[in-house]
């Protein structure tokens, strides 16, 4: 069997490692051992020895030594003489199995698999814990950003009592896109598929699924309870149109596709995924194109902002060798691991439970007496309707286009209104909702 050794050691202890998957993170976590390996093995105080690389197409041309490969990745999690396995193929399927055999054979996993770990995460790392092993996905969230370990450590002691964060840098990039260039939504999502920035099949990104992985994994770590995707409020950004960006501009806002997480007692959140305008003098309302940002608001340690690439060979690679790290640290001093479970059991609200402030693009007749008309029916919800914006878009139809701002009301009844709004003689149809938070 051909081996590497990537970090030379004098040791007698080398750390042994199996990595499944050799695409963009793969092959980047390989590169960052090798070109680091000095300051690595200072670090850990051992050396590390990639023994064998898991791959689909075992026929595709490498630089590296082709018996290194191999497409039978159960024989790297049986084997024996490997301590840590890289899971980075993504998908729950196969690679939850396999997490799940190398745990029960005895080694410790670095993944960088978010929807692995949102959908099974307390399981895993229960298993983990109940084998004396370490589970570790910093990489899951936030790329290079170093996001998971604060939250189960040096944040640990605080309440949180609200997370915020733009976890998906595609979308990040076309709302940023659309913003600087005032250019329409197709258009903007074609260039960032030909950039690379996209996928040929964006449904994950722009509808918000990435988002919703990402947001569950922190909220469970924030509450120590396993938060279902299930129970994650989700919506993507194709409904966002250049007016809409430009009338949050005119009114003071930003639009971001934003992971919330909100507390509403010990045992129950609300947690959500939608497009929403934030104030421009927000912290997260400057990150910008492919950027990457978590926004926290803990009881004793008041505002933080981590922020940087969420994405990408390089920064996704340097999370997962730091977990690397990690593990070959507590390996060093004969540790019994130190993943920390989620319990089960938190209950998420429905969206409409949600009291907050919203965007409201109309299409109207241009007659007399429409803002009271609009004004009564909201009034009738218990929405109060704030700033406004008004222009005429068609003078032959005697169309307007106003643009509300409302205060702080039930989302329950706020969508009653808009049905009863959109049924009336003076809308020609409701153009556009979008949450505020302030």
């Amino acid at each position: 069997m051909a081996t590497e050794t990537l970090i030379p050691s004098s040791a007698n202890r080398v750390l042994r490692v199996g990595i499944l998957g050799f695409g963009t993170v793969g092959s980047g976590a390989y590169r960052m051992l090798k070109d680091n390996r000095d300051a690595i093995q200072r670090k850990v105080g051992f050396g590390m020895e990639v023994v064998r690389i898991g791959i689909r197409d075992i026929g595709k041309p490498r630089d590296l030594p082709s018996d290194l490969f191999t497409d039978d990745l159960e024989s790297i999690v049986d084997d024996p003489s490997i301590d840590v396995i890289l899971e980075l193929i993504g998908g729950v399927d196969p690679a939850g199995r396999l997490v799940e055999r190398a745990l029960n054979n005895g080694k410790n996993v670095v993944t960088a698999n978010k929807e692995l770990m949102a959908k099974e995460g307390s399981r895993l790392v229960h298993l983990a814990k109940s084998k004396g092993l370490d589970l570790h996905y910093e990489a899951a969230v936030g790329g290079g950003i170093p996001i998971v370990q604060p939250l189960k450590h040096q944040l640990a002691g605080n309440d949180v009592l609200k997370m915020m964060g733009i976890l998906n840098g595609t979308t990040n990039y076309i709302l940023t896109k659309m913003s600087r260039e005032n250019a329409d939504f197709g258009d903007v999502l074609a260039e960032a598929q030909a950039k690379g920035y996209a996928e040929s099949d964006p449904t994950n990104d722009i509808d918000g699924f990435d988002t919703t992985y990402k947001i569950s994994i922190l909220a469970s770590i924030a509450f120590g309870k396993q938060v279902p995707v299930a129970g994650v409020y989700r919506e993507g950004i194709r409904s966002i149109t250049k007016e809409d960006i430009r009338y949050a501009d005119v009114l003071g806002y930003v639009i971001k596709l934003l992971g919330i997480v909100e507390p509403l007692s010990a045992d129950r959140l609300l947690v959500r995924v939608h497009p929403t305008l934030i104030p421009k003098g927000h912290q997260l309302a400057s990150v910008s194109d492919v950027y990457n940002a978590l926004w926290i608001h803990g009881d004793f340690v008041g505002d933080l902002m981590f922020s940087g690439r969420g994405a990408g060979s390089d920064p996704t690679a340097s999370a997962v060798i730091g977990d690397l790290i990690d593990v070959g640290r507590n390996v060093a001093i004969g540790g019994q691991g130190s993943a920390i479970p989620w319990d089960m059991g938190i209950e998420t609200e429905p969206i409409e439970s949600l009291e907050t402030e919203y965007y409201l693009r109309l299409r109207v007749k241009d007659k007399p007496k429409v803002l009271g008309q609009l004004a009564m029916i909201f009034g009738e919800f218990d929405v109060s309707l704030a700033a406004m914006e008004m222009r005429v878009v068609d003078a032959v139809a005697e169309l307007g286009e106003i643009v509300f701002l409302t205060h702080k009301c039930n989302e329950g009844n706020f969508r009653k209104a808009l049905a009863e709004v959109g049924k009336s003689d003076i809308v020609d149809r409701v153009c556009n909702w979008i949450r505020v938070e302030g």
